[in-house]
């Protein structure tokens, strides 16, 4: 019995991060080879959009604090992020996806983790993206176009392989 509840909230947890509330419209996610979408994002610091990270390498990384897989893969995204924090030609953007900022900061806080993040609570960014499953990881060369995907597992490894 014990066994089987574990299974349950196991394949409930799992399905917390690719679950949609919005209705999907079939799948639809950018692949690698095509540009990086218009875009804009703010947070208390800055406003950036697509014309601002022209020229330099851009990892985007969408997630949410209540995804086991993004919990999971967040000390290898903490570790990016301070690798890269200081290049001037790599950003790194994490996005949170459908929360408030004051529960991203609290997670964060909680876990010391010091990163600058953005939020898309309404999905208006991450519907640019995709339509479901995070995390969701988008590395660009300088001219904007994606040259690697990752969803649901951040490999680190091959996120700095091709960085340049």
């Amino acid at each position: 019995m014990k066994h089987l509840l574990f299974c349950i909230i196991s394949l409930l947890s799992f399905q917390a991060c690719v679950r949609e509330d919005v209705p999907s419209s079939g799948n639809f996610a950018l692949k690698e080879g095509d540009l990086l979408p218009a875009f804009s994002i703010a947070n208390r610091h800055e406003t950036i959009s697509v014309n601002d990270l022209k020229g330099k390498t851009v990892l985007i990384i969408f997630f949410s604090t209540s995804c086991r897989d993004c919990q999971q893969a967040f000390p290898d995204i903490n570790a990016l992020y301070k690798e890269y924090e200081d290049n001037p030609s790599v950003r790194v953007l994490l996005i949170a996806r459908d929360e408030t900022e004051e529960q991203v900061s609290a997670y964060f806080r909680e876990h010391s983790y010091d990163m600058e993040f953005f939020m898309d609570p309404e999905r208006k960014v991450y519907s640019l993206f995709a339509d479901n499953t995070i995390p969701r990881v988008f590395l660009a060369d300088q001219t904007g176009t994606i040259i690697l995907i990752q969803t649901e597992k951040v490999d680190a490894g091959e996120i700095r392989a091709k960085v340049y």
